[in-house]
């Protein structure tokens, strides 16, 4: 019984023993085979690489139960990818372009009329589509911008033009109205301001080197009420004893000069201190042409405006830069007024303020403009059609361009 005993109690240390064994033996096993298996997988996760073919479609929840989070697992070494560069938008001009506008190098542009399918918005400017063109038989895409571009003021339309669009033809319009979808302006103050040499010494030499009273160049004389009435009062002005030298097709019997874009003047032609910046069209909305910008403000000359709305200069225009005929009760008060300050160079100086100060900016004298005028809307530098293609984020369609170019203005721009 004593042996059995001791056997028996020796059997059970050996079971014991022979059990911590074969659990240290399995634990050793796990330990290493379930890494493996997971590097493997992480591994080949890593080297997956998915096309657009292969893009799961999103599973849809059933009704009543809550969307389940997907969890994204990421490893400590990211897949590499590649992004393919934005392409530049490509701008068609249908038909023949006077230039590209400043569109830069965020924009492509191109005449090719093979390439409508390739644009993302399509130029016509107003004498290049007509009734001849409706309905449209070439390439359409819905995600194309079909732009309306015109320069000319509305009164050279008519009541009834433009009816031809109705129904959804153009998308945006491209004017020199600030309320066009994108604004091309025949200048603004950040740019006269860029151009110009500025500085107390430079306004000295400009007061110095004039000689000479007024200067207007026209071409178009008669043809519509505009142009009929600014004749008129260029003739008031003359009858009440202003001098004023003219050019152009309206004054054959004098000197010419050379049209062009810019108008760049000859020195002697810099020496008058006025330029008429007489438009053809009566208080039409924003338009404030090449007369004002470039013939008179870029040539170290004081504009004298007649036809646009005066807020509408103000708003746009360089601070105290021109003289406005809607200050002046008849053409002989302006007369006076000019003459008067041809004899005070003081006085007159105060129409090249803007240029003295050399450190003057855009943002600096729409500050000043605004705390002068505080009931008027001062305006910056526009944003040009290619960047406001880029920026685009809606699709928009005019039912009617008669409506909105036209018919929208008021009454004085429309005899």
């Amino acid at each position: 019984m004593g042996y059995s005993m001791k056997y028996w109690q020796r059997w059970k240390r050996l079971a014991i023993i022979s059990a911590g064994v074969s659990a240290l033996f399995f634990w050793w096993v796990i330990q290493r085979t379930i890494p493996i298996r997971i590097h493997s997988r992480q591994h080949s996760a890593r080297n997956i690489k998915l096309e657009s073919s292969d893009v799961l479609p999103q599973a849809t929840v059933p009704t009543g139960l809550k969307e389940v989070t997907q969890k994204v697992i990421q490893y400590s070494t990211p897949a590499l990818t590649t992004t393919k560069p934005k392409k530049k938008p490509l701008i068609l001009y249908w038909g023949t372009s006077y230039d590209d506008a400043g569109f830069g190098d965020e924009c492509s542009v191109t005449y090719d009329q093979s390439r409508l399918p390739e644009a993302d918005a399509v130029l016509f400017h107003f004498t290049k589509i007509g009734k001849n063109d409706i309905p449209w038989r070439h390439y359409r895409d819905k995600h194309q911008v079909f732009v309306w571009w015109c320069a000319e003021a509305p009164a050279n339309f008519g009541r009834e033009a433009l009816l031809e669009f109705d129904g959804g033809f153009f998308n945006w319009t491209w004017t020199y109205m600030r309320s066009a979808d994108a604004h091309r302006t025949y200048g603004f103050r950040k740019a006269a301001l860029d151009f110009v040499t500025k500085g107390n010494q430079t306004v000295n030499d400009i007061i110095s080197h004039k000689k000479k009273m007024a200067l207007w160049g026209v071409s178009h004389c008669s043809g519509s009420i505009g142009a009929n009435k600014r004749m008129e009062y260029y003739k008031a002005l003359v009858a009440a004893g202003l001098e004023v030298t003219a050019y152009g097709g309206c004054f054959p019997e004098f000197e010419n000069i050379p049209r062009q874009f810019p108008m760049l003047f000859e020195p002697k032609w810099k020496e008058h201190k006025f330029y008429f910046a007489f438009e053809n069209a009566i208080h039409c909305r924003d338009y404030i042409t090449e007369k004002f910008w470039d013939n008179a403000l870029k040539n170290d000359m004081v504009p004298v405006v007649w036809g646009p709305i005066k807020d509408d200069v103000l708003s746009v225009a360089p601070l105290d830069s021109f003289i406005h005929t809607d200050d002046f009760d008849s053409p002989a008060k302006l007369a006076e007024y000019l003459q008067f300050l041809d004899k005070n160079d003081d006085e007159y100086r105060k129409y090249f303020r803007w240029r003295e100060d050399e450190t003057m900016t855009d943002e600096k004298m729409i500050k000043m403009t605004q705390e002068k005028y505080p009931n008027i809307t001062v305006e910056g530098a526009p944003v040009n059609l290619c960047r406001r293609l880029i920026e685009n984020q809606e699709t928009k369609i005019i039912d009617s361009l008669n409506a909105q170019f036209i018919i929208s203005e008021q009454g004085k721009c429309l005899i």
